[in-house]
This record gives structure tokens, C-alpha cells and sequence, in this order.
């Protein structure tokens, strides 16, 4: 057998483009006028509609989200090309079934298609190359924020929710003046998740944008682990003002989910939260060459048997996890890293959802 580390170069090797980023072979950009350019929107059937404990409506609520979905894209091309028959749109909507339906009970969901980076991009050092595949996908994510603006009553508040990739574009988003007033007046909560978020960058947020933003659970994020994980990344793409650039961590902005504060504390979980998806057929998520769809979809989504567990801020900031449905996950965890990136919105999807409905009862 391989060690990991080989077998780690090997997997990126397969899905590293061959050529250096180049604009004329950037895929045409989205239309957001048009539905088929949205995973979500309020009118067009969708797997983020999915729920556990009943069954999904498409009736107009009161509250909006703008959700940005994470890396779905594994080819040896820069930016994905929003191909519908691709197995990467079918990922799309594995992740909105476990992830945007967190939202789906109380907020109409707007969920963009962008030209997302390729996982190489955003997963390793690629100089140049990553920072223009990554300003690409920016593009799209902001050019779908302003059409979500535009066609939304502008009296009714939103959430801004994203994970991985999502959430990178999404601290970006926020830093955006041109967004300021909407931001500061309308915006209840982001929740961005499961990419580094620095409390320095959160400072600077509530400085020149809002001071909202200084109050804790307005911005909720955190990285999950198995209790001793690893991450061995020093150094993440971040947003550096200008540009996106590589830069080490510093101090995490870390919110524990179960009590939706900063205790570095043990919290238990007492309740049903942790989700798995019910999946027919061979799901594209761990097939990471698959190109093209197949007939698998999300039929349902459930709530675990097992959900004993419980979350704390470890000492490097991330969310550190333990019991024996984390055993359970982690059971085939070959890298020994106890790394549950994938698992961050299905741990916590009920103590998610439950912090939601609060804060929109908190606007009455």
C-alpha cells in the first residue's frame, strides 16, 4: 500500500491542469436572469428544499439566504464551465441538500452556479494560476449577489451562508463597501463556514463596513475536527484587499455552533442534529474523476441514528469534536488527520438551523 503522501501527490497530479491559466480559455460567464444559472432560486425545484422532519414546500417566506456552495469541481481545467450534465453539478447538489437546507424552513434560497475553481487551485500553490481561477469564480459570486439585490423586496432581511470555496468568495463579499448599506441595514448573519476566518479580518470588517459585524454570532465560522485532528496548511488564499493572495493564519474567529459562543468548553449535543443524506445510486461526491452525471440523486435527507457527540474550541482555533458519532464518521479516516471539512453543515445542521429560526425571531 502506498504511503499518504504518495498517494496525496498522486490525487493531485490527476487533477492539476496541464496548461497555465489563461483568460481565452475562461468558459462564458453565467447569466443570472436566467434560471438555469441558479442550483436555488425561489420558483425552480430544488434538492435544497429537502428537510427531515417534513415535507418541503416552495411557498415565499419572509426572509431570503444567498448561498455559496463549495468546491465541486476536480478537473484539469481552471474554472469549472457550468456544464448541467456534469457530475460536478450533481456534487452541487449533494452539498445544497446537507448545507442550503439548513435555510429551507424559514428563508427562500438563492443559490448561484459560479465558475468555481478547480480543488488544485484552491487546495495547493499554484502561484498565479490560482489566484486568477479563484478571481474568476469571485466574479461570478459577486455579479449573482447584486442580481440576488436587485430582484429581492428591498425591505426584507437575508442571510449569507456558504462553506469551503463559498466561503472564501463570501468574506470577500462582505468586505465589499459598495454592499455597505444593504450589509449593515438588511444582513441578519453570515455563516461562514469551513474556511479560515480571522478575527483580525473581522476587526477590519466591523471598522470599515459594519459594526454589526463586531457582535458575536453575526459572522458564525468554524473548521470541524475529530478531537486531536490536524491541519497541517499554514498558509490558506485569503482576500488581501487587492487581490487573493497566500497568507499564514493568525487568530481564528471561531463560534462553537452547539452554544453559538466562543467558550472553549465542552458543549454537548442533546438533540437531533447530525444529517446524512439518503443517496439512489453511486453518488459522484467521492468519485472525484467522474465528468459526467449519472442517474444517482438525493431522495431524502435524515437525521442519524447515533448523536452522541460533543464540540469545543481547541487551542489553535478549530472546532474540535468527540463521542461515538464522531467515532463513526471518522472510522474510515485513512489520512489520520480526523479532518471532518465535509462533515462541518452535517454535524451541526439542527443547532444551525435552531440559530436561524432565533435570529429571525430576534427581528420581530
Amino acid at each position: 500500500m502506498k504511503p499518504e503522501s504518495s498517494l496525496m501527490n498522486d490525487f493531485f497530479s490527476s487533477i492539476t491542469p496541464d496548461n497555465s491559466f489563461s483568460k481565452k480559455r475562461v468558459p462564458s460567464p453565467p447569466d443570472y436572469g436566467n434560471k438555469q444559472f441558479w442550483a436555488a432560486i425561489p420558483g425552480k425545484s430544488s434538492v435544497a428544499l429537502l428537510d427531515p422532519e417534513k415535507n418541503h414546500s416552495q411557498e415565499l417566506k419572509k426572509e431570503d439566504c444567498f448561498f455559496i456552495h463549495p468546491t465541486g469541481f476536480f478537473l484539469k481545467e481552471w474554472n469549472f464551465n457550468l456544464d448541467h450534465n456534469s457530475a460536478t453539478s450533481q456534487r452541487t447538489d449533494l452539498m445544497l441538500a446537507t448545507q442550503a437546507s439548513v435555510f429551507s424552513e424559514t428563508c427562500n434560497i438563492y443559490a448561484p452556479e459560479y465558475r468555481q475553481a478547480t480543488f488544485a487551485a484552491i487546495s495547493q500553490n499554484l502561484g498565479e494560476d490560482s489566484a486568477e481561477a479563484l478571481e474568476v469564480a469571485y466574479e461570478d459570486v459577486k455579479a449573482a449577489f447584486k442580481f440576488f439585490l436587485d430582484v429581492r423586496p428591498n425591505e426584507r432581511p437575508f442571510f449569507i451562508a456558504a462553506h469551503s470555496q463559498g466561503a472564501l468568495h463570501a468574506q470577500r463579499l462582505i468586505s465589499e463597501k459598495i454592499f455597505r448599506k444593504i450589509l449593515s441595514t438588511k444582513l441578519i448573519s453570515a455563516y461562514l463556514v469551513g474556511y479560515p476566518l480571522e478575527e483580525e479580518y473581522i476587526q477590519k470588517l466591523g471598522t470599515d463596513i459594519s459594526k454589526k459585524f463586531l457582535e458575536e454570532g453575526c459572522i458564525v465560522q468554524f473548521q470541524t475536527i475529530g478531537q486531536g485532528g490536524k491541519r497541517p496548511r499554514l498558509k490558506y488564499w485569503m482576500f488581501d484587499g487587492e487581490k487573493y493572495s497566500l497568507r499564514e493564519i493568525k487568530k481564528l474567529n471561531t463560534t462553537n455552533p452547539i452554544s453559538m459562543n466562543a467558550s472553549r468548553k465542552w458543549k454537548k449535543n442533546e438533540i437531533d442534529s447530525i444529517l446524512m443524506p439518503k443517496i439512489s445510486g453511486i453518488s459522484p461526491l467521492f468519485d472525484y474523476a467522474a465528468t459526467l452525471k449519472n442517474d444517482s440523486y438525493v431522495r431524502k435527507i435524515n437525521f442519524a441514528e447515533d448523536q452522541n457527540f460533543s464540540a469545543k474550541i481547541g487551542i489553535q482555533g478549530y472546532l474540535e469534536t468527540k463521542g461515538s458519532a464522531i467515532d463513526r464518521i471518522l472510522k474510515n479516516d485513512f489520512t489520520g488527520m480526523k479532518d471532518l471539512h465535509i462533515w462541518d453543515y452535517q454535524i451541526f445542521w439542527k443547532h444551525l438551523r435552531i440559530d436561524v429560526e432565533n435570529k429571525i425571531k430576534s427581528l420581530n
